[in-house]
């Protein structure tokens, strides 16, 4: 699954506002698992493999507004996650369907730092070109050493047919219609380890919108030839909005 990012470099602080780590409680202290998305002031965006392959009964809490975990952040906003959902097509593993949403025992209080993510048109395909990933993962292929302040970079989204070939082709490949992939396939610039859950953006006039949810790579992260696979966001929002109430 992911890690951290390779080939990235430090984001600015409240850059990407609609970004969240995704946090395991263990006995007093919280260690990031993954990043997520903010929907609305009460429910988070996130892989349901970060749920599925925690331990039972894990408790988690989210942290908005956040740039470098090492700090006293004023912009910080930490709520515990009450319940989540996950996507009745998700049964394990590598799956097109890694998604879940989970609701905060209390509202986000909306900032500078902390803003609803914008999601794309229901079904539709993103053009290919520039995107951007942010998170907090590995910044090294094989660590698993994980980064205090979020890191970003800008990949290239490749088409389908040339993930489908780079993971095996038809039939071997894990790839699922819903998936979007990004390279490059020259390597060094990759999602890792502590990245999953986190939003992939096209970022277009300042507006950031997100179309992947970070699922899965081959490891080591960066590796030549193997491309970063994604949720392909559109295609399940009917079913978030049905999660949410709406």
């Amino acid at each position: 699954m992911f890690g951290r990012i390779v080939g990235g470099i430090n984001a600015l602080p409240n850059e990407f506002p609609s970004m969240v780590s995704v946090r395991r409680v263990v006995l007093i202290v919280t260690a990031h698992v993954c990043g997520g998305s903010i929907l609305n002031n009460f429910w988070i965006m996130t892989a349901a493999h970060c749920i599925t392959e925690s331990p039972q009964n894990s408790r988690f809490v989210v942290w908005a507004g956040s740039h470098d975990f090492n700090q006293n952040e004023a912009t910080r906003q930490a709520i515990n996650v009450m319940s989540h959902a996950i996507h009745p097509d998700y049964d394990g593993g590598v799956n097109p369907s890694d998604i879940a949403v989970m609701r905060l025992q209390s509202p986000l209080t909306f900032t500078a730092a902390v803003q609803p993510v914008v999601l794309p048109p229901d079904f539709s395909t993103p053009r290919l070109g520039p995107v951007t990933l942010a998170g907090w993962g590995s910044t090294t292929g094989g660590s698993t050493s994980m980064p205090a302040i979020l890191q970003k970079v800008v990949k290239p989204l490749i088409d389908w047919n040339t993930c489908e070939q780079a993971n095996g082709g038809p039939g071997a490949s894990p790839l699922g219609p819903t998936n979007i992939c990004t390279g490059p396939l020259t390597g060094g610039i990759s999602a890792c380890s502590g990245d999953s859950g986190s939003p992939l953006y096209i970022i277009e006039n300042g507006v950031q919108t997100q179309v992947g949810i970070a699922s899965w790579v081959w490891m080591p992260c960066g590796t030549i030839g193997r491309p970063s696979v994604y949720v392909g966001v559109s295609h399940y929002l009917p079913w978030v909005r049905q999660q949410l109430g709406g």
